[in-house]
């Protein structure tokens, strides 16, 4: 079983990656990207692995023929055993009621419209092989909205993940402070977990 599982959710450029990466290091987090985990799907298929529309509607596909938590599933069963785990881009509430009903938490960065437009403008021009297909900030704009809310249980309702989250990390300033308020909750979380301990033993 898990010590700690971490599902991230938030929008395009709000620092899902960054966040992973700072807690692998950090604490030696395993992690998977759905994301990522599609677009190596497609690749598979041989199709566009950096086309949004092909990742949306791979995800969709297999959520609505092997069930709505598919893809976190596929991914933290890949993990075990390891006992600290994040999963990030988790973009259907389904996916998130996997993640915590194995005890574990929602966290989700979050920073400005013009802030996240700006990162993923320079990661995709940064990385040839970066996914984005950024064409100007009303497009970015546009596709983002899309992608907030659905009545198909088995697309992407983002606003709806979000309002689930446990935990909200603010991203909208320079990497050295995003990286303090995820000290702070690490911090808090230890403390969390050493109360529960205590409790535990107790009860014992």
């Amino acid at each position: 079983m898990f010590d700690l599982l971490v599902g991230v959710v938030g929008l395009n450029g709000s620092g899902k990656d960054t966040l992973a990466a700072y807690l692998k290091e950090k604490r030696d987090f395993a992690h998977k990207d759905l994301g990522q985990e599609i677009r190596d799907e497609l690749k598979v298929l041989g199709k566009n692995s950096l086309d949004r529309n092909e990742m949306i509607a791979l995800g969709n596909e297999r959520r609505q023929k092997f069930g709505f938590d598919y893809w976190v599933k596929r991914a933290v069963d890949s993990l075990a055993p390891a006992k600290d785990i994040i999963i990030t881009s988790v973009r259907n509430p389904v996916e998130v009621e996997y993640i915590k009903s194995n005890k574990g938490i929602i966290l989700t960065p979050f920073a400005d419209l013009e802030v996240r437009y700006k990162r993923t403008v320079e990661r995709v021009k940064s990385d040839s092989n970066a996914h984005g297909d950024v064409v100007s900030f009303e497009d970015f704009k546009l596709k983002e909205e899309k992608e907030l809310r659905s009545d198909d249980p088995s697309k992407q309702q983002n606003l709806k993940c979000i309002s689930m989250a446990d935990y909200k990390l603010d991203n909208n300033g320079a990497p050295k402070q995003f990286f303090k308020e995820i000290d702070t909750l690490l911090k808090k979380l230890d403390s969390k977990k050493v109360s529960t301990k205590k409790a535990k033993n107790k009860k014992k």
